[in-house]
């Protein structure tokens, strides 16, 4: 059974953070599209094999929703960077002025590893 931590730790890879200190943040993120691969799939507990599909979509997602953070910044590009997933794109340029509805963001995330996420999901019947 993969665990929130096996995340984090790619994560952590992926974005080339070198401490902790954004951890906090991301555990939000990783803990909120655990949430929606389980919603979409209608499963309980994620299988080993959404480990990396999981991993890729939090990294999506704190891409889409901080491109104005430096560390998440510097693995897109630099300031003049655009993020695309999907219909979303949200540029890395200006810095601080930067809103973005992290819904539209995180539920395109999502729309856009359908392909993946079919494979593990269940009916569900009833209310």
């Amino acid at each position: 059974m993969i665990a929130a931590k096996d995340v984090w730790e790619i994560v952590k890879l992926r974005l080339d953070l070198t401490d902790d200190s954004r951890k906090p943040l991301i555990d939000t993120y990783i803990a909120e599209i655990e949430h929606r691969i389980k919603h979409y799939c209608n499963i309980r507990r994620l299988p080993d094999g959404l480990l990396y599909v999981w991993a890729s979509m939090v990294v999506d997602a704190v891409r889409v929703d901080l491109p104005h953070v430096d560390e998440i910044d510097d693995t897109v590009g630099g300031q003049s960077a655009n993020v695309k997933v999907g219909d979303t794109s949200v540029s890395g340029s200006g810095g601080g002025g930067l809103t973005n509805t992290a819904k539209t963001g995180i539920d395109q995330v999502v729309f856009n590893y359908k392909a993946d996420l079919n494979r593990y999901r269940r009916l569900g019947w009833g209310p």
